[in-house]
């Protein structure tokens, strides 16, 4: 398959995926709410959890469904959102610098590593790999310039790549820092940060919505243009 329909089909299977994160995260709201309005119309339900044991009834169930909807699905999707994007774009970088490798050329790769692969396309992907795990470890505005190094694709915004920073900083802290903001948030969140040092980070619905948003738009536009730059599949 030629490079372009690669990163068409990278493009699809995205946006596709997104979209379907956010209908989970709609519809399961909607199904708790659901069940309050069948709670206080008498249902009655009982339910037991045979992993830990734990035993709840209507009441006690439709108790939770706050807590479940506003912190455990809101977090979990809102993480997932960001995962989605950071898989995205290191797979278009690597679809990128494995059709042009030159810009790696002067690249090191350990001599027991050349050893094993199978050929030079093995090689290749090898030292591929071996930048992006680097890359990964740097700053999201980092990426992008690395990017734009790479082929001047004239997105996202500046604007865009701030709000994806604090998106991407509050995922972290969700997962690395129990939900507590730290110094670590603040810089990479940048003028865009929600939240003070020590702050509980929260991760309201329209903030959610935003998130979404804003991933989605940038994975259309990077790849749109990335598909306007990559040479025309082959008759």
């Amino acid at each position: 398959m030629a490079m372009v329909d690669d990163l068409q089909d990278l493009a699809n299977r995205t946006l596709a995926a997104l979209d379907a994160s956010h209908d989970y995260f709609t519809y399961t709201k909607r199904v708790w709410r659901l069940l309050q309005k069948l709670v206080k119309g008498g249902e009655k339900l009982n339910f037991r959890n045979d992993a830990t044991g734990t035993k709840v009834n209507e009441r006690t169930l439709a108790g939770r469904g706050q807590i479940y909807v506003s912190v455990y699905l809101m977090s979990s999707t809102f993480q997932h959102l960001v995962s989605l994007f950071e898989d995205f774009f290191f797979d278009l970088l690597r679809m990128w610098l494995a059709a042009y490798p030159h810009s790696l050329s002067r690249k090191q790769l350990e001599f027991g590593t050349v050893l094993k692969a199978s050929d030079k396309a093995a090689i290749v992907l090898a030292v591929v790999d071996k930048e992006l795990n680097e890359l990964k470890y740097e700053g999201l505005a980092d990426w992008f310039s690395y990017l734009d190094r790479l082929v001047k694709l004239g997105c996202p915004t500046a604007d865009e790549i701030e709000r994806l920073a604090e998106i991407k900083a509050s995922r972290d802290i969700l997962v690395h820092n129990k939900g507590i903001a730290n110094a670590a948030y603040v810089t990479k969140a940048g003028s865009r940060a929600r939240f003070q040092d020590g702050a509980k980070l929260r991760v309201p619905e329209r903030y959610h919505r935003e998130s979404w948003e804003t991933i989605k738009k940038v994975v259309g536009d990077v790849s749109a243009a990335a598909i306007a730059k990559a040479p025309p599949s082959q008759p």
